[in-house]
């Protein structure tokens, strides 16, 4: 799943697949070293064009904040995923409620991340959806608790379909 980070008038669509990165489409000299990670904060040794960059991303909820060589940096940092539900005019923060999780678009339940009594945070995968030839991973808009699980692996969904309940 490819990463669209924004800062100022600054856009890229960075993806990484069979050990190789591409930036906007193109193939770029770089690699990830993955140094360090937890359940909300990855770590990795960014090598583009030769210069080393160590970099941090810490995830809180929905928020995302990126640190490059331990200085903060101002980031708007968005998946596929993001980028759909925004094209669809919808936002996972605005849905009809703030415990459901309905689904975008039409498309094939790949994998359910979730069950019921689990407890999510904010912005943690519960769904993974294929749809328009791409994985989609759908997110918990809000902490709580899994209260129902309504697709499984392999069902096809139509959009607005509810996916997955969460108690908040």
């Amino acid at each position: 799943m490819a990463l669209h980070p924004r800062t100022g008038e600054t856009a890229l669509s960075i993806d990484r697949a069979d050990g190789t990165v591409t930036v906007d489409g193109d193939a770029a000299d770089a690699r990830l070293t993955p140094l360090r990670q937890s359940d909300r904060a990855e770590t990795v040794l960014l090598v583009v064009d030769g210069r080393p960059r160590v970099v941090t991303v810490e995830r809180e909820g929905a928020a995302t904040r990126v640190w490059v060589d331990g200085a903060p940096i101002e980031v708007d940092l968005r998946t596929d995923a993001d980028l759909l539900l925004e094209r669809f005019g919808l936002d996972v923060g605005d849905a009809a409620a703030d415990r459901e999780i309905h689904a975008p678009m039409p498309g094939l339940v790949l994998r359910v991340l979730v069950a019921p009594g689990d407890m999510v945070e904010a912005g943690q995968g519960v769904v993974v959806l294929e749809a328009m030839k791409m994985e989609n991973e759908l997110t918990a808009p809000a902490a709580g608790t899994v209260a129902a699980v309504h697709a499984a692996p392999g069902d096809a969904v139509a959009k607005n379909d509810l996916l997955v309940e969460v108690d908040v």
